[in-house]
């Protein structure tokens, strides 16, 4: 059957108006009663089971002196200056009956982000199980903290880029230092 001469029959019939409007309505009824795409999955039961988090602003760029005028090696730690540091653990629940397979290539990524920024560091953690993602991430301090402000961190998993679970937590910002051994 060769449909582009009923396409092009123009102006077009009673008919092929009342067989648009009725595919129409099927298929804008099919996405209201189905919901149409979901960008979030809800049966894959991964859970954040703790977000363990401080937030360090350190305001000073201070390096230390040397004894006239002079190089000298130095090892330091501690919060770098002019910078905010986000150091801890968020612990990540996937359970084997999730009722996906996750295979070794399965994985789940987590992100943690401040709010007041677009910034986000992010690890890859394998499924099923518990597993534990170290955060060490210092970004440069865009003046918006103050010590002692409390400053939401946000934490979300994604599988296969659809994120299935996030959670927020408010921590008080703490004052970062940077000592020198030279």
């Amino acid at each position: 059957m060769n449909l582009l001469p009923w396409l092009l029959d123009w102006p077009p019939s009673p008919a092929t108006v009342a067989v648009f409007v009725v595919l129409t309505t099927l298929s804008v009824g099919t996405l209201v009663v189905f919901g149409g795409v979901v960008d979030d999955g809800t049966d894959e039961n991964v859970t954040v089971e703790e977000v363990d988090l401080t937030v360090a602003l350190n305001d000073e760029l201070s390096f230390p002196d040397g004894e006239n005028g002079t190089v000298q090696t130095c090892m330091a730690s501690g919060t770098p200056g002019d910078s905010i540091s986000v150091l801890g653990d968020v612990v990540v629940e996937i359970p084997p009956d999730s009722g996906r397979e996750y295979a070794a290539e399965r994985s789940a990524t987590v992100e943690v982000s401040l709010a007041h920024t677009d910034e986000t560091t992010t690890a890859t953690v394998e499924g099923p199980g518990q597993e534990t993602m170290d955060v060490f991430w210092i970004i440069e301090d865009d003046e918006t903290l103050s010590v002692g402000d409390t400053e939401t961190v946000q934490v979300r998993v994604r599988i296969d880029g659809s994120r299935v679970t996030r959670t927020t937590r408010n921590v008080t910002v703490q004052e970062g230092s940077r000592s020198y051994d030279c």
